[in-house]
C-alpha cells in the first residue's frame, strides 16, 4: 500500500527508502562469469546526496546553468549520476558512451545550447581510468525560448546524421499517483518487484523505468553484458518479474529461451520497443509466455504520444502496436489533414492534453495547430481502432526500377525462414539509385537463393521492387538497441567494390503499397 499521495522532491524520496528498508538491496549489477555486485539503498542514498552535492557546486559555478553530458553505461554509477543530477537539480544528459564530441557538441549547439564541452574527471574514477563513464563533459543551458530548464536531455538515434535533443521536464520529484505511469502499469509493472535493466541508460524507456525503479522500490538488476544463457540463468536465479528488451535482443535470446523456457517462469511482464518486431519472432515468445505477460509500445523519444498492446491482442490483431493510450491517433496528408479514403497515411499522435505549443521543443517533428505529431511513420488504423505501422516515410526510395520501401522490406525478409537478419538501404553511384541489401543467413555456410527470397517477398510483401544487390555477411552494424547503423551499413557496400562484385538481381514487382500487409 503506498504511504499518502503528497509529492516528495528526489532526495526526500529516496531518504525515505533508505530509512525503511536501509539494507535492502537497491540495484545488482550483474556481470559476466557469475560476478555481481550490489548496492542498498542506504547507501545509495549516501552516495547520490554526496555525488549532488557536488553537481550542485558544478552548477553554481556556472551560475546556475550547468548541463552534465553523461556517457551512459548499464551500471550503478550510470544509475547514481542520472539520480544525483535529479537530485541536484542540474540538468543531465545520458548519451551513448563513444559518441564523438564533435557529433555530440553538434547535437547541443543545434538545441540551442551551448557546444563548448568541459571535461570534469568524476570522484573517485583513478587517473589511470580513460574509460566511458570517468569523466563527464559539462556545457551551458543557454536555449532563450525556453524558460525553464529540463530535468534531463535525450538523444533521438541519430540514425540519419546528427542526433537531435529532446527536454524533458518530468521526475523533478517524487509523485506516487505517475509512478509508475500509465504504459508501465498497462504492462504489467508491480510496486516493490524484481526489475531487469538490459536496454542502454541513454533510451527514452530505460531511464524512465530506471527512474521510477528505484523510486517505487523496485529491486533493480542491471544486466552488464550477459551472453544470452547468462541472462536467462540471472532471470531465473534472481526471480526477475519485470523487464524491457527490444526486438534484436528478442532474437539474440530466442534459441536459449526456447531450450529452457522453465527459466521465464518468474516474469509477469515483457514489454518490446524501439523497433518492429517480426512476427515469426513476436509468435515465437507468445508461446513462450503466452499472451497476458508480452506487451509491446510504439512511440518516439519525442514522447508525442504512444500506443500499446498486449499479446493476447495482437494475437486477434496480427501486426498492429495497439490502440493509442491517451493518445488520439490521426492518420493523415503530407499537411496533417486527416485522409476521408481508407488507406495509408502519415502517422500523427497526440497526448490527452497536448497543444500545439506542447512540441515547440521538437520543430523536427511535423505537426498541425491542434497538437498533432507525426514522428515520420506510414500506416493506417483499422475499424477498431487498432494502429498498424507500415514503414518511415524517408524509407521510400525512387530507384530506376520502381519505388522501394526499405524498412518494410528489411522486416520481410527477416520473417523468411533461412534468413537470421537483414537491413536494405539506399545506394548512389555516379546519380543512380539502387537498393542494396546485407543478409545474415541462419546457416552461415548457406548461399541465400535469391530468386526464392524474390518470390518469398512477392507474397508476403507485393508492392516491393526487390533489390538489385545483395551480400551475405555475418553481422549487421546496429546500435546498442538494434538499430541500423546506415554509415557503416554504406560502408560495407564501398570496401565491396564496383556493382560488377555484387549480385544484380532484378524483379517485375508493382509499385503500389498493399493496405493489409502484416509480415
Amino acid at each position: 500500500m503506498r504511504r499518502g499521495t503528497g509529492v516528495q522532491s528526489i532526495s526526500e524520496r529516496l531518504s525515505e527508502l533508505a530509512a525503511e528498508t536501509p539494507d535492502r538491496p537497491a540495484i545488482t549489477e550483474l556481470a559476466a562469469g557469475g560476478t555481481y555486485r550490489e548496492i542498498t539503498y542506504r547507501r545509495l542514498f549516501e552516495d547520490v546526496s554526496a555525488l549532488a552535492g557536488l553537481f550542485d557546486s558544478w552548477n553554481r559555478d556556472m551560475d546556475g546553468d550547468a548541463v552534465i553530458c553523461h556517457p551512459a553505461s548499464v551500471s550503478i554509477e550510470s544509475a547514481k549520476t542520472i539520480l544525483a543530477a535529479l537530485c541536484a537539480g542540474v540538468t543531465v544528459l545520458p548519451h551513448a558512451p563513444l559518441i564523438d564530441a564533435e557529433v555530440l557538441s553538434s547535437a547541443l549547439s543545434r538545441a540551442g545550447l551551448s557546444g563548448h564541452l568541459r571535461s570534469v574527471r568524476m570522484p573517485g574514477a583513478p587517473e589511470t581510468d580513460q574509460g566511458p563513464g570517468a569523466t563527464v563533459r559539462m556545457t551551458r543551458w543557454e536555449h532563450p525560448a525556453e524558460g525553464r530548464r529540463p530535468h534531463y536531455l535525450l538523444a533521438t538515434s541519430g540514425s540519419t546524421g546528427i542526433p537531435k535533443l529532446v527536454p524533458f521536464r518530468n521526475f523533478g520529484g517524487y509523485d506516487p499517483r505517475a509512478v509508475p505511469d500509465v504504459v508501465f502499469r498497462t504492462c504489467k509493472w508491480q510496486s516493490g518487484q524484481k526489475q531487469l535493466i538490459v536496454l542502454p541508460i541513454y533510451h527514452i524507456g530505460t531511464v524512465a523505468a530506471l527512474i521510477q525503479g528505484v523510486l517505487d522500490r523496485n529491486q533493480l538488476f542491471l544486466a552488464n553484458q550477459l551472453d544470452p544463457e547468462e541472462m536467462l540463468d540471472a532471470i531465473a536465479d534472481r526471480r526477475i518479474e519485470w523487464l524491457m528488451l527490444t526486438p534484436n535482443y528478442l532474437r539474440h535470446l530466442l534459441p536459449a529461451a526456447a531450450r529452457r523456457p522453465e527459466r521465464l517462469n518468474s516474469l509477469n511482464g515483457l514489454l518490446h520497443t524501439a523497433l518492429p518486431c517480426p512476427a515469426p519472432l513476436k509468435q515465437a515468445w507468445l508461446d513462450l509466455l503466452g499472451g497476458e505477460r508480452v506487451f509491446e509500445m510504439y512511440g518516439g523519444t519525442e514522447g508525442v504520444g504512444v500506443t500499446v498492446i498486449s499479446g493476447s491482442e495482437w494475437l486477434a490483431k496480427p501486426g498492429s502496436v495497439g490502440r493509442g493510450l491517451l493518445t488520439d491517433i490521426r492518420i493523415g496528408d503530407a499537411q496533417g489533414l486527416e485522409r476521408g479514403e481508407d488507406g495509408i497515411g502519415q502517422i500523427y499522435l497526440r497526448r490527452f492534453g497536448a497543444s500545439a505549443r506542447t512540441h515547440a521543443a521538437t520543430p523536427w517533428l511535423r505537426s498541425t495547430s491542434d497538437g498533432f505529431v507525426s514522428l515520420g511513420d506510414m500506416g493506417w488504423v483499422d475499424e477498431d481502432g487498432y494502429l498498424y505501422v507500415f514503414d518511415r516515410a524517408a524509407n521510400q526510395t525512387a530507384t530506376a526500377s520502381g519505388v522501394a520501401w526499405l524498412g518494410r522490406l528489411s522486416l520481410v525478409l527477416r520473417t523468411h525462414p533461412d534468413i537470421l537478419d537483414a537491413e536494405c538501404i539506399a545506394l548512389t553511384d555516379d546519380g543512380q539509385v539502387d537498393v542494396g541489401m546485407l543478409l545474415v543467413t541462419r546457416d552461415p555456410r548457406a548461399v541465400p537463393d535469391l530468386a526464392e527470397l524474390e518470390r518469398f517477398c512477392a507474397t508476403q510483401a507485393g508492392g516491393h521492387r526487390f533489390p538489385r544487390i545483395h551480400l551475405q555477411v555475418a553481422e549487421i552494424p546496429r546500435s546498442e538497441i538494434g538499430k541500423p547503423d546506415a554509415t557503416a551499413i554504406r560502408a560495407i557496400f564501398s570496401s565491396a567494390g564496383s556493382r560488377e562484385t555484387r549480385t544484380p538481381v532484378t524483379s517485375p514487382f508493382e509499385e503500389e503499397v498493399p493496405r493489409g500487409s502484416t509480415a
